[in-house]
């Protein structure tokens, strides 16, 4: 299960991306990732083993199973006679989907989670959402567009929209990856709704580019000393307040989830699929609230400490340069990189902190 998990994440992000079932069974295919029948064949000796289809990724899309909890009883296995006038014919055995109330799920995961619960039910959602859809809606999202594989967001959780706040949602448009943030999602009648464009969009190869440039130049040696003075002498309780704003970040963030969640329930979601994600959603507010309260005032760093600090993060300048995505992204969670979007002005705001159990320094722009 291990070795196709990957696989199944990227039918999940695909999803959510906009995807429809075949379209991504095609870009399957394309790749030529070996579909179920074919990666254990002696498990599946009725099937041909041909390729990726539309109905094996909805089966995949489907199945609560990939969330880590036990799933019973979601089939119902029944004989049916072939022919009701000549009971000699003899019978087929044929399955038919359980309703809820008959499915049992455990307390616990039973095994490790390949997607969250809430990635589950946002697609569960999506694909009720999209049972209404025309034939014509339908079709536009089987149209062949190429998927990036890996689904990497270099700055997932880092960008925010300035008109209302929030954080913008990673998607791939046109093979293209953007951030943005849609109106609709508003709560209804609120002020920000109004003055809120129905989508603002910021495309990632605009902003990484001149983010690297920036970061590189701020720790290239021949600048490292004056970079090292300014934050040495901007230290003060601003890293404090750095800490406080992200943690009321993550108890607005948790309360989004609690509302998803509830939505989800609302919408006709098993309340036993859920109940795991909106008990973790309310600790994980309840902490952020604790340590809110609880925040340390943070000691003045010297020349050396900080220096050291930054020494421990490697060298900087090499590891942007080389563009591996997975070595940048632990690069900008190491700078708590934020960045807000002002669409008015067509302007980025780019922010970076050392901030840290320990340790603080005001974050500069």
């Amino acid at each position: 299960m291990l070795s196709t998990a990957p696989v199944v994440q990227q039918i999940f992000r695909s999803y959510l991306a906009g995807y429809g079932d075949r379209a991504i069974a095609t870009e399957l295919n394309r790749l030529m990732i070996p579909c179920p029948s074919a990666h254990r064949p002696e498990q599946n000796k009725h099937r041909a083993g041909d390729g990726w289809q539309g109905s094996t990724v909805a089966a995949i899309l489907q199945n609560p199973r990939y969330t880590g909890y036990a799933i019973f009883g979601r089939w119902s296995k029944r004989e049916e006679l072939l022919d009701p006038d000549d009971v000699a014919a003899g019978h087929v055995v044929r399955f038919k989907r359980s309703p809820s109330e008959r499915i049992v799920r455990s307390r616990r995961p039973v095994h490790p989670a390949i997607v969250s619960v809430e990635t589950f039910t946002e697609a569960t959602l999506l694909r009720r959402k999209r049972a209404g859809m025309s034939n014509r809606a339908r079709s536009q999202l089987e149209r062949i567009r190429p998927i990036r594989s890996g689904g990497l967001y270099l700055l997932r959780g880092r960008v925010y929209c300035s008109a209302c706040g929030r954080k913008m949602q990673g998607e791939v448009l046109r093979g293209a990856v953007y951030y943005r943030c849609r109106a609709r999602s508003l709560a209804p009648g609120s002020a920000t709704q109004h003055e809120h464009p129905r989508t603002v969009n910021l495309r990632e190869s605009h902003l990484i580019e001149p983010v690297d440039s920036w970061l590189a130049t701020l720790f290239d040696r021949k600048n490292l000393d004056s970079t090292v003075a300014a934050f040495v002498d901007a230290q003060n309780d601003d890293c404090i307040d750095s800490r406080s704003q992200t943690l009321r970040q993550r108890m607005g963030q948790a309360q989004m989830k609690i509302g998803r969640h509830l939505a989800a329930i609302e919408a006709g979601v098993d309340p036993q699929a859920v109940v795991e994600a909106l008990n973790s959603a309310q600790a994980e507010k309840a902490a952020a609230e604790v340590e809110l309260n609880n925040l340390p005032k943070v000691e003045r760093l010297t020349d050396t400490e900080l220096r050291k600090l930054i020494e421990s993060l490697g060298d900087v300048r090499a590891i942007l340069a080389t563009g591996a995505s997975d070595h940048k992204i632990e690069l900008y969670n190491a700078f708590e990189l934020q960045v807000r979007f002002a669409h008015l002005e067509h302007r980025a705001t780019v922010s970076a902190s050392l901030c840290g159990d320990t340790a603080g320094v005001r974050r500069g722009t």
